[in-house]
């Protein structure tokens, strides 16, 4: 054996042999220790990170929100100027829920879904204390017009005049003024990418900071801590419902067009059809704008003087919707409320509630993307 082939085998022999740790710094910076293997080092496969955890195994696993990918910047499938930043700090923990759901995009096996234990009277009861606490409550300024009760399938317009009158006093409340500023961010057909510049994540921001502020939401996120569902740190809580509510994902493959709040607060168009459309505020937007034709009721159940759950018929920019359900004259932050417990504590189940007595149920589908679990769909049924 000549002596560079005797060199390469005792190379070779000693890689095989011994493993070698190497600890270094993640790219993040941020100080967390990575440990590589030999067999890492020659094959150019991604570390696996050390997760340290005090949280009790009924808990989601959580990782530094620098190491998981994010859709609205890393999947975009056109060229983008502008990348959106990270919206988390060095102690936020983003958690990591299950593929379960009814839209896969990608199998995740080792997804489990966090189980927690509420009661139906529990929810029901978290229900009414957040419609007691909705100070930003707006029904006071509407003028609900039902008119004639319709069907599904009906092709007659069984109300000629519109849904909402809305005093101009309502552009006062904090947290529905920027909720309108988001209005002009998105585009409704779903197979078109949503581009977002700087000033759009500022007023996803700005809004996000409002809701929270709000005694709804303070409420909101000391009954989720209670439950264990989330930590007690308050920038956590809004992580959580930025990572819900705003992340982009694909309804249609290779173009991420879509959101938790562009379907559920404002609106989508998939395959000729309206989609999502269940915020009050929003439909009464469109009205102004004569884009929606409100064609009549299917149902009604009114809570006192706080507002009503709305199921109606109407059209929006010629393409119909036969059965939709909203709210109406709620506060933005009561209605996230509701949607994001029901979505950390029952997704894609039935979401029992109550208000003034009534009792009626909440539904979120959620959506897969990328290993999160993200909101596809929210509304009320009754």
């Amino acid at each position: 054996m000549d002596p560079l082939t005797r060199i390469v085998s005792y190379t070779l022999l000693v890689g095989a042999v011994i493993i070698t740790e190497v600890y270094c710094r993640n790219s993040t910076g941020h100080g967390h220790n990575v440990t590589y293997t030999m067999a890492q080092v020659l094959s150019n496969k991604p570390p696996q990170q050390r997760i340290e955890s005090s949280f009790n195994s009924n808990i989601p696993v959580w990782v530094h929100p620098h190491n998981a990918t994010n859709p609205r910047i890393d999947a975009w499938s056109d060229s983008r100027s502008i990348r959106r930043p990270h919206h988390y700090t060095n102690n936020s923990r983003i958690p990591v829920y299950s593929n379960l759901g009814h839209k896969k995009e990608e199998p995740h096996r080792n997804a489990s879904v966090p189980k927690y234990d509420v009661a139906d009277d529990e929810l029901r009861n978290f229900a009414e204390e957040v419609l007691r606490r909705d100070d930003n409550n707006a029904h006071r300024y509407l003028t609900v017009n039902y008119q004639g009760k319709t069907t599904s399938r009906s092709d007659k317009d069984l109300a000629p005049e519109p849904l909402l009158r809305v005093h101009e006093n309502v552009n006062r409340i904090p947290t529905i003024s920027k909720i309108r500023r988001l209005y002009d961010n998105y585009i409704p057909l779903v197979e078109n990418n949503e581009e977002v510049t700087g000033e759009e994540m500022r007023e996803e921001d700005e809004l996000l900071d409002a809701i929270i502020s709000t005694n709804v939401m303070d409420y909101t996120r000391n009954f989720l801590v209670s439950k264990g569902v989330i930590g007690n740190d308050p920038l956590e809580f809004k992580n959580v419902l930025k990572e819900m509510w705003f992340t982009l994902y694909p309804r249609r493959k290779g173009r991420y067009g879509s959101s938790g709040f562009e379907h559920v607060f404002l609106a989508e168009i998939k395959n000729g059809e309206v989609s999502g459309f269940h915020n009050w505020i929003y439909f009464h937007h469109q009205e102004l704008n004569n884009n929606v034709n409100y064609l009549g009721y299917l149902k009604v159940v009114e809570f006192g003087n706080k507002g009503a759950i709305l199921k109606h018929h109407f059209t929006f920019n010629g393409y119909d919707k036969p059965v939709d359900s909203l709210f109406i004259g709620t506060s933005p932050e009561f209605e996230m409320a509701l949607y994001s417990t029901c979505f950390l504590i029952r997704p894609d189940k039935v979401c029992p509630l109550q208000l003034e007595g009534k009792k009626f149920t909440i539904r979120v589908f959620t959506f897969n993307s990328q290993g999160k679990k993200l909101i596809g769909s929210a509304f009320p049924e009754i």
